[in-house]
């Protein structure tokens, strides 16, 4: 389904939620509150205005910070990458093609395999494998020189960042709003709804019109917050970019002298 889909039918769906409840609602006759009945009456739409207003506030900013940190992780990563390919030009030829060959397949692996998995909530055991690939392949370098063991230590150095920024990565992926936000989220939205009829508006077709309105907002609302908890779900989450980068790095790294 396409994103822009997602966002119409949730707007529409909560648009007939709130004019199928205000109609049900706005049919019966209901006295006028007194004085102090619509001082309480007020007070309590305000609280569930201010309820759900906190609560999506909460769910979007906390989502949009963690989105933001998975972003830059992927970056941090491929920074890491660069640097442990640009070491790796310094091994044995023989090493030096191997390593910077595994490395290629890890950040692929990366980008076309992982991905779409981290999107469903996981990770790619394959990929962690062929990291795992890669760090066996720079410890089994022969650094008979010392400026080969200066290149091997110094990609075994950042190999080891790669190695965190992709815990921090698969982290993420777990991290996630608790689920009585949640619940307490699409509950005060509903009732937030359903007040207006429980108060006295009336089924006019101006009444209507509004709270189908406020319907379509409190469900575009929710669903942006659930697009959002994802870091790595499209079409706000993290993509490819970093890692299509370290890739044309590691081209421009092949046609690099080494000094």
């Amino acid at each position: 389904m396409p994103h822009y889909l997602l966002f119409v039918l949730s707007a529409l769906g909560g648009a007939a939620f709130a004019l199928t409840t205000g109609w049900f609602l706005g049919r019966r006759r209901v006295p006028a509150p007194d004085g102090d009945s619509g001082n309480g009456l007020s007070l309590i739409g305000a609280v569930l205005l201010s309820s759900f207003i906190l609560l999506t506030g909460f769910q979007v900013a906390g989502s949009w910070s963690a989105l933001g940190n998975a972003r830059s992780g992927t970056y941090d990563e491929a920074r890491a990458l660069t640097d442990t390919y640009w070491a790796a030009g310094g091994l044995d030829p023989a090493d030096r093609g191997a390593v910077r060959g595994l490395l290629r397949a890890y950040t692929e692996d990366v980008r076309d395999v992982e991905l779409p998995q981290l999107a469903r909530g996981r990770t790619s055991p394959a990929t962690w494998q062929a990291l795992d690939q890669v760090r066996a392949a720079v410890r089994g370098a022969s650094a008979a020189r010392p400026d080969e063991q200066a290149a091997k230590a110094a990609a075994q150095s950042a190999l080891a960042t790669v190695y965190e920024t992709r815990s921090d990565r698969a982290a993420a992926v777990t991290a996630g709003i608790p689920r009585v936000v949640w619940v307490a989220m699409v509950v005060s939205g509903a009732f937030l709804l359903t007040f207006p009829g429980v108060l006295g508006l009336t089924a006019a077709s101006r009444h209507l019109v509004a709270v189908g309105f406020a319907g379509a907002a409190v469900a575009f609302a929710v669903v942006l917050a659930a697009q959002l908890n994802q870091p790595f779900r499209q079409p706000f989450g993290v993509g490819a970019g970093a890692y299509r980068s370290a890739e044309a790095r590691f081209t421009q790294l092949d046609a690099t002298p080494r000094p």
